[in-house]
């Protein structure tokens, strides 16, 4: 982190907490009931090699969602950085024509077009009837932030503090205005 950035938590929600240990232990039954049914019923190796297989494809697929989860929000001079365990997603403040606070009643239901849906919060693109199409990295429901582009693009992040994330971010954009 550089000098003068703050950063901001990405706190989970309940319903985040329980989806995500819900889809982790749904699945790590399965593939104990899959390795246990290989090594029991298949004397040969062929068996037991799909059910090692099995286990690895569920970590890297696991492992290859986590990439995109949001785990904090930075508030740096020239841009907004939503932390990630992949490369970290950058928004440039001269790339931005509004930052407000939002609430769920705003956005309405929204669909999942490319993304997770509460395992491990919610990010990827989303489509609401009230707020269109936007891209999501948040972790609850409760602190959102709306970030509109000026290209028009939009996205809801929810940084814990979220008032803070805000007068955080205008001073760093007022600064370069």
């Amino acid at each position: 982190m550089s000098v003068g950035s703050l950063r901001f938590e990405a706190r989970w929600s309940r319903l985040v907490w329980c989806v995500t240990l819900g889809v982790l232990l749904l699945v790590a039954v399965a593939e104990v009931l899959l390795v246990r049914a290989a090594y029991t019923s298949s004397r040969g190796q062929p068996g037991q090699s799909v059910a090692v297989l099995g286990v690895l494809l569920s970590v890297g697929i696991f492992a290859g969602i986590a990439r995109f989860a949001p785990w904090d929000y930075i508030v740096r001079r020239d841009a907004i950085v939503v932390g990630r365990l992949g490369s970290p997603l950058m928004i440039p403040y001269e790339g931005i024509r509004e930052v407000r606070r939002t609430h769920r009643q705003e956005i309405g239901f929204a669909w999942r077009v490319f993304g997770s849906a509460g395992f491990l919060g919610w990010f990827g693109l989303f489509r609401s009837r009230r707020l269109g199409e936007f891209r999501a990295c948040a972790t609850n429901r409760r602190d959102l932030v709306l970030i509109t582009r000026t290209n028009g693009a939009k996205m809801v992040i929810s940084p814990h503090l979220p008032d803070a994330f805000l007068e955080a971010v205008r001073r760093n954009m007022d600064r370069d205005a």
